[in-house]
């Protein structure tokens, strides 16, 4: 087993590989890895996860899949009927995906470093199975755990805010084949005609009102008590918060041949989740800043936050809050 000397080496690897990973929380995290290929069947009395001993994919090296998660160390959900669902990894029925075998990975709740860890093990591992492959109609959804007591009207209000003014520069993140998606469409919240309309009131709105809207594709006959809803298919889904208290992330395709872009989203949409709570941290600047760590410049530039930029040889500005 590693000492505490090498596991702070590895981390201070890791953060140079992914620059944003300084400002990672320990907020819970959970996700879904849409793909299709999985070769299974199903019985009348399986729910929508997929009992593993009926999925008959093999690696290269003709492994079961059951057994290689086994054998890494990922235990699988759905054994038994009995079993809670998602306490561990879970492969579930997805019909919304283009291709035969459609289906998902989803993850138990995860958090921090060692979170981050075992999804990219999940993720390698799918990809020893050559018949599981995406395509456009693949995502890769990250929900962020929020405590209502803590993440209430007031820290959604500014998550959307932020997501509703800068969600162009979140579309420049993805490929252009997944800005067309209908399962991650652009916010429908008018905020620009909100603000014009109540000028003078400056009281936050109460969020949930924005959001179950005809504009936003809110829909009456549809129970909002349902996670099927149609407010979900937006990329920035906050009907995940009033119905299983968190907040998902579906803008993502799901690109498995790279792990690192799906590891980077995770941590920027967290970083994004911190924001709405009231914490923003001082940047570093760095003269060739990747692409996750420019679009949070350019926010921080758009909403006037410049002094929370640290320049080399610049004054010192306040301590960073994370």
């Amino acid at each position: 087993m590693e000492d505490c000397a090498s596991l702070e080496k590895w981390e201070e690897r890791l953060i140079e590989r992914y620059p944003m990973l300084r400002y990672f929380m320990t907020r819970s995290f959970g996700v879904e890895i849409e793909f299709f290929g999985l070769k299974y069947s199903v019985s009348a009395g399986d729910r929508d996860i997929i009992p593993p001993y009926k999925i008959m994919n093999r690696t290269a090296d003709g492994v079961l899949l059951p057994r290689a998660f086994q054998e890494r160390g990922m235990i699988l959900n759905g054994f038994s009927p009995s079993e809670p669902p998602y306490e561990a990894w879970s492969f579930v029925l997805d019909d919304s995906i283009k291709g035969a075998g459609g289906a998902e990975l989803v993850s138990p709740i995860l958090s921090g470093v060692k979170g981050l860890a075992q999804l990219y093990k999940a993720i390698n591992l799918l990809q020893e199975f050559p018949e599981i492959l995406v395509n456009e109609t693949c995502g890769f959804h990250v929900h962020h755990g929020v405590d209502p007591e803590k993440f209430g009207n007031r820290e959604l209000f500014q998550l959307l805010r932020i997501v509703a003014i800068f969600e162009n520069y979140i579309f420049h993140l993805l490929p252009e084949s997944r800005r067309g998606a209908e399962t991650c469409r652009p916010l429908e919240i008018d905020l620009y005609e909100w603000f014009r309309r109540n000028g003078s009131k400056r009281e936050v709105p109460l969020v949930k009102n924005l959001w179950y809207t005809p504009e936003n594709r809110d829909d009456a006959k549809t129970s909002q008590q349902r996670r099927l809803h149609p407010t979900r298919y937006h990329g920035l889904n906050l009907h995940s918060y009033w119905y299983r208290g968190t907040v998902e992330f579906r803008y993502f395709p799901s690109v498995l041949d790279q792990p690192e872009e799906l590891m980077q989203w995770i941590i920027f949409t967290q970083f994004l989740v911190e924001w709405g709570a009231g914490r923003r941290p001082e940047l570093d600047y760095v003269a060739k800043p990747n692409k996750w760590l420019n679009t949070l410049y350019k926010i921080y530039l758009g909403t006037g936050m410049m002094d929370h930029i640290r320049f080399p040889g610049g004054p010192e500005g306040k301590k960073a809050e994370l």
